[in-house]
């Protein structure tokens, strides 16, 4: 495989040494796709294949993936659309589905600088992976080699350091997240000069809301980046790669901050400039065991002529392949049939539906900050949210795994500490989805008994 077409992005600068060689051979699911088209008999996939009716009493004469028969009084579809493997990258059904779902929310956000935003035939096909964290380590060793950095606020998810450092081999360069209760783009264009004047591709993820503040940006804030993104552009010649974690997208609870996604804006902003979508169904759709989640790269207009945009879309598609078939071979089919069902039934139906549950969450995180300005003391502070499942304390002086110890010992509330001295946090998450909200004040009341007691 050349990616002659590939080639002539700058996506294909930006990849990894393992992300220029990697590809997906005409194997076994090409030749198992063939054979179901073009074989009388297919003897090629290592599944055991037979008639339902040599398993079943009174089944189907007909072939399909063998199965145990208890399985169908747990599982209410057909065995064809759990027992078998899904395609490498998913199921086209699903795939088509949530691409549409992706275009959809930039269709109908409202809060972006630009206002809604058609993204249609401006982004790849979603390749389905094993939850977002799939995504993420799939992706930064597609793009980044070990050694190399990638930006993250300094406030970011605890599992990054496994997957991009410890996994990865990634150095993870941090920014104070937050200048003056607002975001720190200065930290991030800081950092991102410095970075490129040794490395020859730009690396950030963003993660709004954000896990574990809970921070949405403001209008204006968006705004900002992305005319520092632009100026960063225009003065480098070099790839810049932004990672837009997505697993919150929605969860805004106010009018003045943005609950839709970067990525929308990210699209179409600099020839150089390579936006990439990391969503799933964990959050957006609350099924956090289906585990499933997608990759989806944003295409600048100017990279191709149209002519060749069918040929890029191969290339891609073929390298993605290759890195999800060498890792997880691929993701759960049953899990992607229960999703096409509920996105077959409509978009609007089923933010409807999640609606009931995004209230319930609304009234626990304000009712979260009314009970924190209820009870606050000198010691104890809270970072801006405006969204998402968590808001964040930081606590002075006291180690914060000594204060969620004595708070979960001494009052039975459980959090999660967070303490890095040399990224300056010290801190606990309070996951509000998670609290009734009967009982969200007198969480934050048993804060402040912890404090006084350690104080």
């Amino acid at each position: 495989m050349e990616f002659e077409t590939l080639k002539k992005t700058p996506v294909f600068e930006a990849l990894s040494s393992i992300g220029k060689r990697i590809y997906q051979p005409n194997g076994i699911f090409y030749w198992t796709s063939r054979a179901k088209k073009e074989a009388e008999i297919n003897a090629t996939i290592g599944t055991a294949v037979g008639f339902e009716s040599d398993i079943i009493e009174g089944g189907r004469e007909k072939l399909l993936t063998y199965y145990l028969p208890e399985l169908k009084q747990y599982i209410n579809l057909s065995p064809e659309k759990f027992a078998s493997y899904a395609p490498i990258a998913g199921l086209p059904t699903f795939r088509d589905l949530w691409e549409k779902w992706i275009i959809y929310k930039g269709m109908n956000a409202k809060n972006l600088p630009s206002g809604s935003i058609d993204i249609t035939g401006k982004i790849t096909k979603p390749a389905i992976c094993n939850g977002i964290t799939n995504c993420i380590f799939l992706i930064s060793r597609f793009f980044l080699n070990p050694g190399e950095r990638i930006i993250c606020p300094n406030k970011k998810w605890g599992n990054y350091n496994s997957v991009l450092h410890l996994q990865n081999e990634l150095k993870i360069e941090s920014f104070q997240f937050f200048k003056e209760s607002e975001l720190n783009v200065e930290g991030i264009l800081e950092l991102m000069q410095k970075i490129s004047e040794t490395q020859d591709k730009i690396v950030l993820i963003l993660n709004f809301p954000n896990n574990p503040t809970g921070y949405c940006p403001t209008k204006n804030e968006i705004q900002k980046i992305l005319n520092s993104l632009k100026n960063f552009c225009d003065s480098s010649n070099k790839p810049v790669l932004i990672f837009c974690d997505d697993a919150y997208e929605g969860y805004s609870y106010s009018d003045q901050r943005v609950g839709t996604s970067i990525f929308y804006e990210l699209i179409d902003l600099h020839p150089n400039l390579i936006p990439i979508k990391l969503d799933g169904a964990s959050k957006e759709v609350l099924m956090y065991g289906g585990r499933t989640g997608a990759i989806t790269l944003g295409i600048h207009s100017s990279w191709l002529p149209h002519s060749e945009k069918e040929l890029f879309l191969q290339d891609w598609e073929n390298k993605i392949q290759g890195m999800i078939r060498s890792t997880i071979s691929n993701s759960n089919h049953f899990y992607q049939e229960v999703l096409i069902e509920i996105l077959r039934g409509g978009f609007e139906k089923m933010e409807e539906s999640r609606k009931k549950i995004y209230e319930i969450l609304k009234k626990r995180y304000f009712a979260s900050i009314n009970a924190f300005n209820k009870y606050k003391t000198e010691g104890i502070t809270m970072d801006p949210a405006g969204g998402g499942f968590f808001v964040f304390l930081n606590i002075d002086k006291i180690p914060a795994t000594n204060f969620a110890d004595h708070l979960l010992k001494e009052y039975k509330v459980g959090t999660f500490p967070i303490m890095s001295e040399k990224e300056e946090i010290n801190g606990i998450r309070v996951a509000f989805c998670s609290i009734p909200l009967e009982k969200i004040e007198e969480t934050f009341k048993r804060i402040n008994l912890t404090l006084s007691d350690l104080s």
